[in-house]
């Protein structure tokens, strides 16, 4: 690595790492001589000098003609202390603004079927999931691939609850899905409807659309997601067994 790429890596601008440099070589200089040497404007070298002499790298010799000295290369070591001396007064605030930030709930927008795929392949990722809803417009608009994901839910034990209606549709799908410990399916009681499918899954709660357009809105909250599991759980514990209910329909 170049003497003048370390420079600029510790904090030096690249024309202020060329000046600063051509002073170590020349000594003491005047700005003619300095800017030929950096290889910059007359103009711009005064510019950079002044600023190398605000931060106490350059010094100016008393003469009738104007002078310039580099300080010694430790000076750069003290400005590396400084900066980072000030990194850690501020450190407490900048890592107040990134958790403050992480706390906020986070909206997004997913459109399309390539829209609802990559929100399934979030689910996919995440260590469980819980759906509520029905299956319907799902299985009408991509049934290959809800049923993809479903085998591939089981051969990586990713656990899946599902909560359904007892619609017809919902009924079918869960007689031909592969339920055991890690995919388990209840119903809701009948004339409890959904128009669609959602689900939550690690701090993120997700519904789906697919009328009049498809469209998938993920809210990321702790908060919120803690607020739909618990609603979760209550309207869990009182649906019908998928055992149950499937022994009721063939009767």
């Amino acid at each position: 690595m170049e003497i003048i790429e370390v420079l600029n890596k510790i904090g030096l601008e690249e024309k202020e790492s060329a000046v600063y440099l051509a002073l170590l070589e020349l000594g003491t200089a005047d700005v003619g001589a300095i800017s030929s040497k950096a290889g910059i404007k007359r103009p711009t070298c005064y510019l950079v000098l002044d600023g190398l002499k605000n931060r106490g790298l350059v010094s100016q010799v008393p003469a009738k003609v104007s002078l310039f000295t580099a300080e010694g290369p430790e000076k750069l070591s003290g400005e590396l202390y400084k900066k980072q001396e000030l990194l850690k007064r501020f450190l407490p605030n900048l890592q107040a603004l990134h958790n403050s930030k992480k706390e906020k709930p986070q909206v997004k927008l997913f459109e399309g079927k390539e829209g609802i795929k990559e929100v399934y392949n979030q689910i996919y990722n995440a260590d469980s999931v819980s759906f509520f809803g029905t299956v319907k417009e799902a299985l009408f608009y991509d049934p290959e691939g809800l049923n993809a994901f479903v085998d591939r839910a089981a051969k990586h034990s990713f656990k899946i609850r599902d909560l359904l209606t007892l619609s017809p549709d919902d009924i079918a799908y869960a007689k031909k899905a592969k339920v055991g410990k890690d995919y388990e399916i209840r119903f809701i009681s009948t004339g409890v409807g959904f128009l669609t499918d959602n689900a939550f899954f690690n701090d993120s709660v997700v519904f789906f659309s697919f009328h009049p357009q498809i469209f998938a809105v993920v809210i990321t909250s702790r908060e919120v997601r803690q607020a739909i599991a618990t609603l979760y759980e209550f309207a869990w514990n009182a649906a019908m067994p998928y055992e149950e209910a499937i022994k009721k329909q063939l009767h």
